[in-house]
């Protein structure tokens, strides 16, 4: 689209739905949901990456805070709330997954 400029490197590394095709503007039904239906598509066979890094992120914070534990304070607490944000990110990819391998399946076959 014009005047829109692609998401960052983070932000595509983290989130898929920054990589995900805009349904143009005054786009039909038709096109609207050929669109969804190539972004369920994409989601499904690609969200493997996106689960495994943020359940990378959630180990290491996990070991982390573990290390930290005996420390106590702001930095274990800091570690905690670093914990809990990557469990977040992680239940969240594996929602978008199920909800897109879900819409995928729902299609039949003809679709896929």
């Amino acid at each position: 689209m014009p005047g829109t400029r692609p998401a960052s490197l983070w932000t595509r590394f983290w989130s898929p739905t920054s990589l995900l095709e805009r349904v143009p503007p005054g786009a039909s039904d038709e096109e609207a949901e050929a669109v969804a239906r190539r972004n369920d598509v994409w989601l499904k066979t690609y969200m493997d990456m996106y689960i495994l890094r943020w359940g990378a992120l959630w180990a290491a914070s996990v070991v982390v805070a573990l290390l930290l534990a005996e420390l106590g304070g702001p930095l274990f607490g800091l570690a905690l709330i670093g914990n809990l944000a990557a469990l977040v990110g992680l239940a969240r990819m594996i929602s978008i997954y199920r909800r897109a391998s879900w819409s995928v399946s729902r299609r039949g076959p003809r679709d896929r």
